[in-house]
């Protein structure tokens, strides 16, 4: 059951991964961000912790919302 939760938030990664690499330009720079950025309204958690938590559907609208200006 852990291996399939565990593919799943991989799977997750891979999809904001995918999402906002190329505005950074890099899959690498992207990452990092994922890693190290606390996301605004999220209580200073970053993008990765949501991911572990099986929120990445709230990291996903978060990011469409900043597309659209929401967050700007």
């Amino acid at each position: 059951m852990w291996c399939l939760r565990r593919q799943t938030r991989f799977r997750e990664l891979i999809d904001v991964l995918d999402k906002v690499g190329p505005r950074f330009g890099s899959l690498l720079i992207a990452y990092a961000w994922i890693r190290s950025v606390p996301l605004p309204g999220f209580s200073g958690a970053t993008a990765m912790s949501l991911i572990q938590e099986g929120r990445a559907d709230d990291v996903l609208e978060y990011i469409d919302g900043v597309d659209a200006g929401v967050f700007a």
